[in-house]
């Protein structure tokens, strides 16, 4: 690939600056909502909070398989396990003297196709909120929202949409759709999404399992994606780190952008792809291809591009000041 033009050394790295700016601006805003609006844990007068004694929290019913469900308010830890029933059960504890409110909408057509529930503290103090252990359809499409909490999921192949500020999620089960906002937390996707995105301030980002359509972003913390197929992705961070190590589809592409994280791809001995990488003052490694890095011009900036194999899929790499290394699986 001939060198880069004068122009575009000149603006590569304004792009790229827009691009990871507009990922932080989409972060970041939804982020402090979370945040301002985590309902807080709470004491009872006169009491210590970390004492307080714990009640039972215990809810069954009938639901269509199809159903939404939503569970806010301040969840410490949060359990959620699709089965092959059309019922919910909520089993777990919260403080004495809790708010818990919510049920489920009257039916429709002979179904209950909703459930709305809600956790509040009286005051300030508590060390821990509600844990709950929920089962719902797998089909069910499930929305949950808290301040610091542990999110797990498994079995649920409908729908996911969850946002805490600080703790994890862990999804192990492959939803059609899946979408989780964190400030803090890290996430972790283990069987992948059909749709899926995730946006962290500083939480960690680790997906696995693959995906037709993904996006990844992330301030300062790492994104790691590896074993499935993706078809259509777009990973970006600002500070943080990109490894790469998935396959890419058929006639599919891939774009990574960072300002001035590291990127690192894991590709095969003979990877089927056509690559375009660019970085503005960082360094460009190739350790998979006989093909090597050249300087811009003016002597700005390194590139690497290559088409091998089919060379029917595309990966754009992109990053001002960090380094690219391409490393043999």
């Amino acid at each position: 690939m001939t060198a880069m033009n004068v122009a575009t050394i000149k603006h590569l790295g304004s792009r790229i600056s827009s691009v990871v700016l507009r990922a932080a601006s989409r972060v970041l805003p939804a982020m402090l909502v979370l945040a301002v609006a985590a309902p807080c844990a709470g004491a009872q007068k006169g009491g210590d909070p970390a004492k307080a004694p714990r009640v039972p929290v215990e809810r069954r019913a009938s639901i269509a398989a199809d159903a939404s469900i939503r569970f806010a308010g301040a969840i410490s830890s949060l359990r959620i396990i699709g089965w092959d029933r059309d019922s919910l059960v909520i089993s777990g504890s919260m403080p004495q003297g809790w708010r818990f409110d919510g049920g489920i909408a009257s039916p429709v057509g002979g179904l209950r196709r909703g459930a709305k529930f809600f956790f509040e503290a009286p005051g300030d103090g508590y060390p821990t909120g509600a844990t709950l252990e929920v089962r719902v359809p797998m089909r069910a499409r499930v929305w949950a929202k808290s301040g610091s909490a542990d999110i797990e999921v498994s079995g649920v192949t409908g729908g996911l949409d969850l946002n805490i500020v600080g703790g994890s999620v862990t999804v192990s089960s492959a939803p059609r759709e899946l979408n989780i906002e964190s400030m803090d937390g890290s996430v972790r996707v283990t069987a992948g999404a059909a749709w899926l995105r995730v946006k962290t301030a500083t939480g960690d980002i680790d997906v696995r399992g693959g995906s037709e359509d993904v996006g990844l972003s992330t301030v300062s913390g790492t994104v790691r994606v590896g074993d499935g197929r993706y078809e259509r992705g777009k990973f970006e961070t600002v500070t943080g780190d990109v490894v790469f190590g998935g396959d890419i589809g058929f006639k599919s592409s891939v774009d990574l952008t960072t300002h001035s994280g590291r990127i690192e791809l894991r590709l095969p001995p003979k990877p089927n792809l056509e690559l375009d990488a660019a970085t503005v003052t960082g360094s460009i490694e190739n350790a998979v291809t006989s093909s090597r890095p050249i300087a811009g011009r003016e002597g700005r900036g390194m590139e690497l591009g290559f088409s091998s194999g089919a060379g029917d899929t595309r990966m754009v790499v992109r990053t001002f000041k960090g380094n690219v290394a391409l490393k043999p699986r």
